[in-house]
C-alpha cells in the first residue's frame, strides 16, 4: 500500500485540494484541523500556538511547520482572514520572512507534505486520511 501511495503523483494535488477545500469552508476550523493533523503526523516539526485560558475554550492561534529550509506559519490575527508567512532558514538562522497568499502557502505546504509522506509512515497515514484514501 505504501508503494502505491508513493507512486501516485496525483496525491500531491489531492493534498492541496483537500487543504484548499477545508480552508474555504471555515478558516478558523481549518486552522484547528490542520493543527491536529500536523501534530499527529509531524510532531517534531510542528509547533502550535494556542490562546484561551482558564474560563474560555483554548483555540489555535498559530501553526508553524519546519519543512526543509523553510518554516511555514499560518496565524489567526483575531479579525479578518488568516495570515501566512514563509521563513527561509539557513543553519538555524532565519534569513528572510515574507508574507505569502494563503493559497500559495497551502500549495507549498502540500508539496512539502507530499515529499515527507514518501519517507515518513505517520505523515503518509495522516495525508491518506486527509484525502480520503483507504
Amino acid at each position: 500500500m505504501a508503494d502505491d501511495f508513493e507512486q501516485q503523483d496525483w496525491v500531491r494535488f489531492g493534498v492541496v485540494a483537500a487543504l484548499s477545500k477545508q480552508y474555504g469552508a471555515d478558516q478558523r476550523l481549518f486552522l484547528d484541523l490542520l493543527a491536529q493533523m500536523l501534530e499527529s503526523a509531524l510532531p517534531d516539526e510542528t509547533e502550535i500556538g494556542r490562546r484561551g485560558g482558564l474560563f474560555s475554550k483554548k483555540t489555535v492561534q498559530r501553526v508553524t511547520v519546519q519543512m526543509g529550509d523553510n518554516r511555514y506559519t499560518l496565524e489567526d490575527p483575531g479579525r479578518g482572514p488568516l495570515q501566512a508567512t514563509r521563513t527561509h532558514i539557513v543553519r538555524g538562522i532565519a534569513l528572510k520572512t515574507e508574507p505569502i497568499p494563503v493559497q500559495e502557502w497551502l500549495d507549498e505546504l502540500g508539496a512539502a507534505l507530499d515529499a515527507r509522506a514518501r519517507t515518513n509512515a505517520a505523515a503518509r497515514e495522516a495525508l491518506s486520511r486527509m484525502i480520503g484514501m483507504p
